[in-house]
């Protein structure tokens, strides 16, 4: 009989939340906040060293032109044995929120004044095409700020636990009606770089706030 009633009322308050979808999304709880290296939350907008745990953690993330044809362009993201790497910001698709948050989407940005490839201050991480020959797709920039939705899905990852750190992972959800793939970022190697890529072996980071 108690277990009639706890049943009634969970059937209750889910029809009540149904009515009222407003009420009921206001009162979810937010996800957890990313910490830093120091246990600080990390903020959109401020510049943050993203580590690889492994092999070292003087191997950043760099830019660097993943062209075979020795050429500049285009820009990819590589690991590379430079420490610390390139700083990068976060900014959530929702402009308001100023604590980055687990599994919320993300746009990833470099914020140069200026790349020989980009010419733009927002030098985001997308997706890029398929790669035949590495069997992989590899991250690029190119991507556009912010407008979340079907023409900027390429663009937007999350932050995820992972080990004693965290992860960032390809699984974007803004845009409702969108069949996306879900791979975690992970380290391919290919033409004698360590690219970063969609792969099924994440690569385990933390993040440094830039002084």
């Amino acid at each position: 009989m108690k277990l009639i009633f706890l049943l009634f009322v969970s059937l209750l308050f889910a029809t009540n939340c149904f009515t009222k979808s407003r009420l009921c999304e206001a009162t979810k709880p937010e996800p957890i906040p990313v910490h830093d290296s120091t246990g600080n939350m990390l903020r959109a907008g401020a510049n943050y060293y993203v580590q690889p745990i492994y092999p070292d953690e003087a191997w950043g993330f760099e830019l660097a032109s993943i062209n075979n044809h020795h050429k500049p362009c285009p820009l990819g993201i590589v690991q590379e044995d430079y420490y610390p790497g390139t700083p990068l910001l976060f900014s959530s698709a929702n402009p308001k929120k100023s604590i980055i948050r687990l599994s919320i989407d993300l746009n990833i940005d470099y914020n140069l004044s200026y790349t020989v490839c980009t010419k733009s201050n927002d030098v985001i991480w997308t997706v890029g095409p398929y790669d035949r020959r590495a069997k992989s797709y590899f991250l690029v920039l190119g991507g556009v700020k912010g407008n979340p939705g079907r023409e900027t899905v390429k663009n937007w990852f999350k932050i995820e636990v992972f080990g004693d750190n965290y992860k960032i992972r390809y699984c974007p959800s803004v845009c409702s009606d969108c069949k996306v793939m879900c791979k975690d970022v992970g380290i391919i190697e290919y033409n004698g770089q360590k690219r970063l890529g969609l792969s099924d072996v994440p690569v385990e980071v933390k993040f440094v706030k830039d002084a």
